[in-house]
């Protein structure tokens, strides 16, 4: 009937405008030293692959540049390229920490993962994304992911 073909040409055209998409959030925490954005879709499916952009804005000079990630976030997911590589990929105080080379101030580190949720895992994940001048903390974010089947 016309009416079947007038809803489904109204979702299709809503699926593609991305008007009920999944919601991708920034959060940008700032400090004297550093500024912390973590840029990660809120909501993803089971088997999604997706990006993290992670950005550090030095204030003044960082010695040693250091990314922690919650054990937590890493939950049933593979995660399929980190750019730049770490200089360093440890476990240290309950997280994954990956070193990085000194940033002068001013300078702006862009540190990209590429990741796919297990198709068996759904439900919830939360954890902290901390930056670090070699131990000592500069910023820290809370991130919480829902993962739908």
């Amino acid at each position: 009937s016309p009416l079947s073909l007038l809803v489904l040409g109204l979702v299709v055209a809503l699926g593609l405008t991305g008007w009920a998409g999944a919601p991708w959030t920034v959060t940008t925490r700032a400090l004297d030293q550093a500024q912390l954005e973590v840029d990660m879709p809120a909501v993803i499916s089971t088997g999604d692959l997706y990006e993290t952009r992670i950005r550090v804005q030095a204030q003044q000079n960082i010695g040693k540049l250091q990314i922690d990630m919650s054990p937590e976030l890493w939950h049933e997911k593979t995660v399929n390229t980190m750019i730049p590589a770490p200089e360093a990929e440890t476990y240290e105080d309950g997280a994954f920490r990956y070193s990085f080379a000194a940033l002068e101030q001013g300078q702006e580190f862009l540190f990209k993962i590429d990741a796919q949720v297990n198709p068996r895992f759904f439900g919830a994940l939360d954890g902290d994304i901390r930056a670090y001048d070699d131990g000592k903390l500069l910023a820290v974010t809370r991130r919480h992911i829902r993962v739908m089947p």
